[in-house]
This record gives C-alpha cells, structure tokens and sequence, in this order.
C-alpha cells in the first residue's frame, strides 16, 4: 500500500532553506530508501525550478562525486509532479505539472497495490498536504547547523483548524550529525 511521504529539511533553529542542508553519500542512501517506496516525487513550483536547474547537469558533469551521480539519475527517471498554477513547461524528463493539489488524487497514491507519494522539501506543498490530511509520513531531517535566518521557517504556512497529532516512529543519527525524525500521522 502506498503512502504520502512528506521529507523536510531544516536547521535546529527551524529554517528550512535548501542552502543549509548537510548533504554527503549516507544522506543520499536514507533518500534512495524513501525513493524506493514511491512512484512520484512532488514538488512546490520553485523547489521543482531549483532541482531542475541542479540535478540534471549533474549528469554531464565528470566531476560529479558518484553519490550525487546516482541520486540525479533516481531523480531523473522517477516521475515528477510539480504543484503549481503559474508554471507552464519544464524541461526536466518525466515532469508533469498539475495545477492544483486534489484529494481524489492524492489518495489514488495510497492505493493497496501502488507506490507512495514523496514531497522533498516543498514546504507549501507540505502544508496543503497536511491541512487536507492527507500526509501519512514525515521525516523531519534536522541539520547541524544554527542558521540565524532564512527565507521559510518550518510551517510557516501551514493554518490548522485543529491540532494534528503524529506517533513517534524511530530516529536515525548520520555520521555528518544530521538526525532524522520519522512520525506518522493518526488519522
């Protein structure tokens, strides 16, 4: 049965700017695992612009450390849906843009016989996923780092009319000092 998997980074401080993510090979083998659960991967209109303007020239590029070589080529061929009602085209291989984030069709991922849904980041997306409850996952990937400030703190965009309750599942330390929380939802 697939899931909504919801994967946000952020400083301990609680910014969850790309520039401050602590990234290295073991990072990458923790997102190759969410990966595998998932048929898509869901992107907001400008985290979708940021991967797509640094992902696939990653694949040209010799100097390229192996690590990222091999998550650009998951990405690459995984399929893409990017939320967003101003973005026209892309140019990145297997990307659809959808307009607007449905219920209907979110849940079509959460059927017995398919893979999940996987947001990276995208905290505006998070947050209608999350308001219309339809997040089944989160892993919150805290990074050593005390950033001070920052374009989004965690949820800043998010407005519940009730408080969401999540059941701690397990945590992992990464040698770089990156610990990921990993919460599901009650409903």
């Amino acid at each position: 049965m697939g899931r909504v998997i919801c994967m946000i980074n952020l400083t301990a401080d609680g910014f969850a700017d790309g520039k401050y993510v602590n990234t290295d090979a073991e990072f990458y083998e923790f997102v190759h695992g969410l990966l595998a659960e998932t048929s898509t991967v869901a992107y907001g209109a400008n985290t979708f612009q940021l991967f797509q303007s640094l992902w696939p020239p990653r694949l040209e590029d010799k100097n390229t450390p192996e690590y990222r070589v091999k998550m650009a080529k998951a990405l690459h061929n995984i399929h893409k849906a990017v939320y967003s009602s101003t973005l026209k085209t892309t140019t990145w291989n297997n990307s659809t843009i959808v307009t607007t984030v449905e219920a209907e069709e979110i849940n079509t991922y959460k059927q017995k016989d398919k893979k999940g849904l996987l947001t990276i980041g995208s905290l505006g997306l998070v947050a209608s996923l999350t308001a219309m409850d339809l997040v089944d996952d989160y892993y919150f990937c805290i990074h050593p780092i005390i950033a001070g400030n920052g374009e989004i703190r965690l949820f800043d965009r998010v407005n519940l009319d009730t408080t969401r309750s999540l059941k701690y599942e397990d945590s992992q330390q990464l040698k770089n000092g990156t610990h990921i929380i990993h919460y599901t939802s009650n409903h």
